[in-house]
């Protein structure tokens, strides 16, 4: 303790002081010389004491602040004391620190935050500006535990190579993708452009290996064909998660636009288990196809007025329907709200997620990112759905064969909520031409 109060004096203002005092040398040249100052025991000894006494009340009245403030973390602390002092081995900080930083999101009971490693965030902004790195897949898993490809995007290496919606991989360069698991086997598909990863597939009863360049693509988003119905052309957009404007609203209105000029009578608009993403991205959707009047009203915490966006007077004037699921969630939700608050659309399919809700990314000091739920998203004109859910203007439950099964793998002719989406829109054209 004596040491420690000695260390505390050499470094306080009295110290500073003293030895300024007794530092002739870097003082001015004087005629007169003088001796130096001496100080006794006694005052040295009761400054040093004034001195532990100041440092000692500035952190007990900084500590009782900071638990104060924080008391959650009392505990946390004298945890992380007992382990300095006990612990035999060494304590990998760093990994400590991400799970720490994770598990205080969880605990806050934030049901929809979200972290991101500084790593982890930077991949994830490279993919939603369209510079992800890899084969070019979505990839899902059987309720068996197989890991099979769900949709092959345009123009990347999975689609040069052939791969098909449905393929099952058995491994992956060599490793067994029953024993590594999901998050290894999406792991291994990553890596730098220009190299080659190796996939064992089973396509029904066929095995073969197979040889993919990765490379760099944007992420396919937006996936848009035409249906025809009695001699109707009609608009299919199935939109797989909100990412940035350069990624999803481009794919989108370059989709839409197309559809436009085919000459379709009507679009279907499927959001079934997107689970949202960008709101800034969704509004600007939403503006493309709405006339003018409000968007989304944003309220942020302890803000009475929201912010409010509003669209501007050009619009996409066609007869529209959007199909939802107990998947369609956040910003898929808002955009269904919106098209039927302004009766361009009606939805179809079983009542949705419910969150109204949206999360702000906060970069921390190393640049980790955390997701803090804080907004709350309200339609344009029709209530919070948050803890609610949209209840469809046609209730359609998807037939029971289909259930659990991903949408992609689901032919059309045999989805009867798209079939019923058709049905819908074909009605809504017939009443605009009779």
């Amino acid at each position: 303790h004596w040491n420690a109060l000695v260390s505390n004096y050499r470094n306080s203002p009295f110290f500073e002081y003293y030895m300024d005092r007794y530092d002739i040398p870097n003082e001015p040249a004087q005629n007169k010389k003088r001796g130096p100052i001496r100080v006794s025991l006694g005052v040295l000894i009761i400054c040093i004491l004034l001195t532990g006494i100041l440092i000692f009340s500035l952190t007990f009245a900084a500590l009782s602040a900071y638990y104060g403030r924080y008391p959650e973390l009392k505990k946390l602390h004298e945890i992380a004391s007992l382990y300095e002092q006990n612990y035999i081995n060494d304590i990998d900080r760093d990994q400590l620190s991400e799970l720490l930083a994770q598990m205080y999101m969880y605990g806050s009971g934030d049901i929809f935050a979200g972290y991101y490693s500084a790593e982890e965030w930077a991949e994830q902004m490279a993919s939603e500006s369209g510079n992800a790195v890899g084969i070019g897949v979505y990839i899902g898993v059987s309720e068996t535990g197989e890991f099979f490809i769900s949709k092959v995007m345009n123009d990347t290496g999975a689609e040069k190579a052939g791969l098909l919606s449905g393929d099952i991989v058995i491994s992956i360069d060599g490793f067994d993708v029953a024993e590594i698991g999901y998050a290894s086997a999406s792991d291994l598909l990553r890596g730098e452009s220009g190299s080659t990863i190796t996939l064992e597939i089973l396509r029904g009863t066929d095995t073969f290996t197979v040889d993919i360049v990765r490379s760099q693509y944007s992420p396919q988003t937006v996936f848009a064909e035409t249906v025809v119905r009695d001699g109707k052309l009609y608009g299919y957009v199935q939109i797989v998660e909100f990412l940035s404007l350069q990624t999803t609203y481009n794919q989108f209105k370059a989709a839409v636009d197309a559809l436009v000029e085919y000459g379709v009578q009507g679009i279907i608009f499927d959001v079934r288990s997107n689970h949202g993403g960008d709101s800034d991205t969704v509004v600007r959707m939403l503006d493309y196809l709405l006339p003018e009047g409000p968007l989304v009203h944003v309220y942020y915490k302890d803000q009475v007025d929201p912010v409010t966006s509003y669209s501007d007077a050009a619009h996409i004037d066609l007869p529209m329907v959007v199909l939802v699921n107990e998947d369609s969630a956040s910003s898929a939700e808002l955009f269904a709200a919106a098209l039927r608050d302004y009766g361009k659309a009606e939805l179809i399919g079983v009542k949705t997620f419910g969150k109204g809700c949206g999360q702000r990314a906060i970069m921390l000091s190393d640049g980790s990112v955390v997701f803090v739920t804080s907004v709350l998203y309200n339609p344009p004109y029709s209530d919070n759905y948050n803890g609610i859910g949209l209840f469809p203007d046609y209730e359609v439950v998807l037939t029971e064969k289909w259930q659990n099964t991903n949408l992609f793998l689901i032919p059309h002719e045999e989805d009867n909520q798209l079939i019923a989406a058709i049905d819908v829109i074909e009605g809504k054209v017939s009443d605009l031409q009779s």
